[in-house]
């Protein structure tokens, strides 16, 4: 079970770190230039925290689901929501 979990916990950990360090506000001013630079504006914080929680949904598809098939269904999905999150939380 844990083996199992493994990599898709890891993708799912390194996704939120990803989406967090584009949105959590760290800079007074910053360049105006599209995309912001990370950490720029807060306007990011709530798709960071959407993609967050789709993230979750699919890291528990990913580990515990019962039929292999829903398994491996669920990395894959888990990979893209990844990706397509971290380009949404990127040009939020």
């Amino acid at each position: 079970m844990v083996v199992r979990g493994l990599v898709p916990g890891a993708m799912a950990v390194a996704s939120w770190g990803l989406f967090w360090w584009l949105a959590f506000p760290r800079h007074e001013i910053c360049a105006l230039t599209f995309p912001a630079p990370a950490g720029c504006g807060a306007g990011r914080v709530p798709e960071a925290t959407f993609w967050t929680v789709v993230t979750v949904a699919l890291l528990g598809a990913a580990v515990f689901a019962p039929a292999a098939r829903w398994r491996r269904l669920g990395g894959i999905g888990l990979f893209g929501a990844a990706v397509w999150g971290f380009f949404a939380v990127l040009y939020a």
